[in-house]
């Protein structure tokens, strides 16, 4: 009897730490998936593990309500838990919409799976109740407890999220959860049990199992429910979901399901990205930093100038790399560029790669995705652009793509007068690019950019399609809508950068 007894309370002191695991992975992952859907990743968090908590506290509160059957109801939990979470990412990934209601079904996932998440534990005490003391039940039902939330917390970013993603995992979480019914179903006794209280628990497992399987042609139908074109390259790196669409000879790059460039017509934003600075700094061998750009196409068209030595390129995804390397499609977009003698690619974080830097550079060029997040804005601060600076030749020039000055006004001016405390001399230009309409940069140095300059300015003679030097000087001309305005200054210490980013095409959000 005694052995009996130990072996169910082993059972359920394990059931504690695994659904606590469970429970941990449910809200990273639909934390992860808002933040991928809808970007502003402290937002998105935020409101996950508030709603999480408090929903998880309102479990607890409902707790006390169920007085019998304790052991029966806990099993039938585990199985609508198993289901709600194992379907919940694709469920919210297909009915995808930036409109409000999904913030509202995004919530309701949080409520319905945190109030069951919010049961377990009140329930599982008062069901080891007759194993041994209160006080040594709660020690260890917290415990473990406490110890399923850390294994969960690191088993999602450095296992799950990387190797099988939010889908596999959501649905290999939810059979975890339904086994550990399984298993009470089988090994523990309860009033009222039957022989068929097994097939549900069974026939739910087999439910996931067979979704599971189905993987490949559901994950197919949602991103065709987020991208138009068709896909002919599908991958999630470490650090983003990487889709490459066609649609006849337009081939577009999505990261994160936002947008990099299409063939159509990303020659006038590389153009104008790469030229001007270039033709800009007079030396004749140049030294060219590029940081981000992993997909050659900035790349492609420093190579077409013969005053460039050398290209240093600063990649943070190697997936990327690989992409832009091995593809065939993408080779073509970018003539093979990172493959060329002259091109040295450096895989890691371009921050990492400024402050260990020595080297002096002629040129350099950020390409980096527009700042939406905190992350990402960190990258436009004040620290940044001194480390930019500090990489700089006396005559060196800075380039930054930097948003839209008439979509996200105030983002893109912020970017503007934050690199004015660091240079001397900055100067602001857009173009007109039909994938992402009105679309700014800003280029700055040491040494003053003034009309003489300017009109100094040398162009080799390539095979434009887009840039000439009365281009980018007409493209400094601003109307009055995209025209000049103060803002913050964007710090690492407080990224005001991407609330501007957030509020500008939140407003124009089409």
């Amino acid at each position: 009897m005694k052995k009996k007894l130990l072996f169910e309370q082993r059972i359920l002191l394990f059931a504690a730490f695994i659904l606590s695991l469970c429970g941990i992975v449910y809200e990273l992952v639909l934390g992860s998936l808002a933040t991928y859907l809808l970007g502003n990743p402290v937002q998105q968090y935020s409101i996950t593990i508030g709603v999480f908590l408090s929903s998880m506290g309102l479990g607890s509160y409902i707790s006390r309500f169920i007085t019998r059957r304790l052991l029966r109801n806990f099993i039938s939990i585990e199985i609508m838990l198993g289901i709600t979470g194992g379907l919940s990412v694709i469920v919210l990934h297909y009915l995808f919409s930036f409109e409000f209601y999904f913030y509202l079904l995004h919530v309701f996932f949080l409520l319905v799976i945190g109030v069951m998440v919010g049961l377990e534990i009140p329930l599982l005490i008062r069901i080891l109740r007759r194993y041994g003391t209160l006080k040594e039940i709660i020690s260890n039902v917290l415990t473990l407890d406490y110890l399923g939330g850390l294994a969960g917390s690191l088993l999602f970013p450095l296992i799950m999220f990387p190797l099988i993603g939010r889908f596999l995992t959501s649905i290999l979480i939810g059979i975890v959860n339904i086994s550990i019914a399984v298993v009470m179903t089988w090994c523990l006794d309860y009033e009222e049990k039957k022989r068929t209280d097994l097939l549900y628990p069974l026939m739910s497992t087999l439910f996931l199992i067979l979704i599971a399987f189905s993987a490949v042609p559901i994950q197919e139908l949602l991103q065709k429910k987020l991208y138009f074109d068709d896909i002919v390259f599908s991958k999630r790196s470490k650090i983003q979901e990487i889709v490459l669409t066609r649609s006849g000879n337009d081939f577009r790059l999505y990261l994160d399901g936002s947008i990099q460039f299409s063939t159509y017509d990303e020659y006038r934003y590389h153009e104008m990205l790469v030229y001007p600075p270039l033709f800009l700094n007079r030396s004749i061998d140049k030294r060219v930093l590029v940081l981000g750009g992993g997909d050659g196409l900035a790349v492609r068209e420093l190579l077409k100038s013969k005053r460039v030595h050398s290209v240093v390129l600063v990649e943070l995804d190697p997936e990327i790399i690989n992409l832009a390397r091995k593809n065939p499609s993408f080779k073509r977009i970018n003539d093979n560029s990172l493959s060329n003698e002259k091109v040295s690619v450096v895989v890691g974080d371009a921050y990492a790669y400024l402050m260990n830097n020595k080297t002096l550079f002629n040129v350099i060029i950020a390409d980096f995705p527009d700042p939406h997040d905190e992350t990402i804005a960190k990258l436009y601060t004040v620290e940044f652009f001194r480390l930019i600076r500090r990489s700089l030749t006396r005559d060196g020039i800075f380039v930054t793509q930097s948003t839209s000055p008439l979509f996200a006004r105030e983002a893109f001016w912020c970017i503007f007068n934050t690199m004015r405390e660091v240079f001397p001399s900055v100067v602001p230009y857009h173009i007109y690019i039909p994938t992402f309409g009105e679309w700014g940069f800003n280029i700055a140095s040491r040494v003053v950019i003034n009309k003489t300059v300017l009109q100094d300015m040398t162009v080799e003679e390539i095979d434009f399609r887009f840039f000439s030097k009365n281009t980018f000087i007409s493209s400094q001309h601003f109307p009055d809508d995209c025209s000049r305005v103060a803002t913050e200054i964007n710090t690492f210490n407080k990224p005001i950068l991407y609330t501007y980013y957030l509020k500008g095409w939140k407003v124009m959000d089409f």
